[in-house]
């Protein structure tokens, strides 16, 4: 007999985090909704999406919604879990996007990449990444992300950041003229000579806190700076995104734009001018971000591995698992952790080492299980849903 998910339990959770600050949003919670598949043998799957109205247009009510009346039943019908090379819906019937909602399915069903015993298959990743065999060591290291309105508050973070060995940086921008230049003043003065030497990088996100107009002028000035791409600096289509891209002096990362392959293969016309930013929340679970990343090597389109701000270890897990899987990025952020978190949601806490490394984490699913207790005391479970 076939085996079945036969159950779903769907929860909401909020987390206590460090204050995060950028131009669309400050966080000092991380909000998500987090799902336990259950099957007819036993085996439990965990799912967890980070919705984000700026990002996708879905909300906490949303997804779980999304979860109950589209994605569920499209399950039932397809005998619980759709064929491995396959990605969950990433839009309802209208067009809607519910990407968001698609990946917390998604990472709970990650059981179709494993047999009866918890062993990786690897034909099923081969077909869908075209890998011999999963990754022993990944050769991507974590950067630092920086960014708050106090500079001397990102002064803090980047001398902090630099004692842990990291190498790549991340600077938001978009918070205000004045300390947007602070902060640029700051980070170049630390980071400048490593930059110049090629033993730095340094990218900025604006968050869409610029105007079209502008921003060829804005991004020509980033340019001293040593900042070698710029991300999402206004929200506009795709076709916008690489008219505009082509107008500047730097590359242009999309981010907010990249929301579907659709997207991909418009940004994709010009690869040198427009990087990626592909989240495993934002573009729909694990198989539709490692297909992204796929497209991206294809077309010699240079990405970033991203992720939601206050990930616990659910999706940190699944971006560890892209990374042995799938083509490796230039840079990657997440695997946070307890660096953002003051909770986690698992039986065991993952994050970066030393330098923004990052091991795999070996075993079944995801790697990691969540822990019952920790989602109960953050979080209110909301419903069961039965096949």
């Amino acid at each position: 007999m076939d085996v079945e998910a036969v159950r779903m339990d769907i929860s909401r959770t909020t987390l206590p985090m460090r204050t995060f600050v950028h131009a669309s949003a400050a966080r000092d919670v991380s909000e998500a909704v987090v799902v336990r598949l259950k099957y007819s043998d036993g085996w439990v799957g965990w799912g967890e999406t980070l919705p984000r109205r700026y990002v996708t247009g879905e909300t906490i009510d949303s997804v779980i919604g999304d979860l109950e009346q589209i994605i569920w039943p499209q399950c039932v019908k397809d005998g619980m879990v759709l064929p491995i090379s396959e990605k969950f819906p990433g839009t309802d019937d209208t067009g809607r996007c519910i990407n968001a909602a698609a990946c917390a399915m998604d990472l709970a069903a990650v059981r179709r990449f494993f047999d009866a015993d918890g062993r990786l298959v690897i034909e099923a990743v081969r077909r869908i990444s075209g890998r011999v065999r999963p990754r022993k060591q990944i050769d991507a290291r974590v950067s630092g992300v920086l960014g708050s309105s106090d500079p001397g508050v990102t002064a803090r973070q980047l001398r902090k950041m630099r004692l842990f060995g990291l190498q790549d940086f991340k600077l938001k921008l978009g918070l205000g003229e004045d300390v947007d230049a602070e902060n640029l003043r700051i980070v170049y003065k630390r980071l400048g000579r490593a930059i110049r030497c090629g033993n730095c990088t340094l990218r900025v996100d604006v968050n869409g806190g610029w105007d079209p107009q502008t921003t060829p002028q804005r991004v020509a000035h980033l340019n001293y700076f040593g900042v070698c791409v710029v991300e999402q600096p206004v929200y506009c289509s795709a076709a916008e995104f690489v008219e505009l891209a082509c107008e500047c002096e730097l590359p242009l990362m999309a981010d907010e734009t990249l929301l579907s392959e659709a997207d991909a293969r418009i940004l994709a016309t010009a690869p040198q001018r427009v990087w990626w930013n592909i989240r495993i929340c934002k573009n729909g679970g694990l198989v539709a971000a490692l297909r992204l990343a796929v497209l991206a090597a294809q077309k010699r389109v240079p990405f970033t591995l991203g992720c939601m701000v206050g990930e616990s270890s659910i999706l940190s897990a699944a971006q560890r698992r892209l990374l042995e899987w799938g083509p490796l990025p230039c840079f990657v952020e997440g695997n946070y952790g307890t660096f953002l978190l003051a909770a986690d949601l698992t039986t065991k806490s993952v994050r970066f080492g030393y330098g923004g490394k990052l091991r795999p984490l070996g075993g079944p699913d995801l790697g990691v299980f969540g822990d019952a207790a920790r989602i109960g005391k953050y979080g209110s479970f909301v419903k069961t849903l039965y096949a």
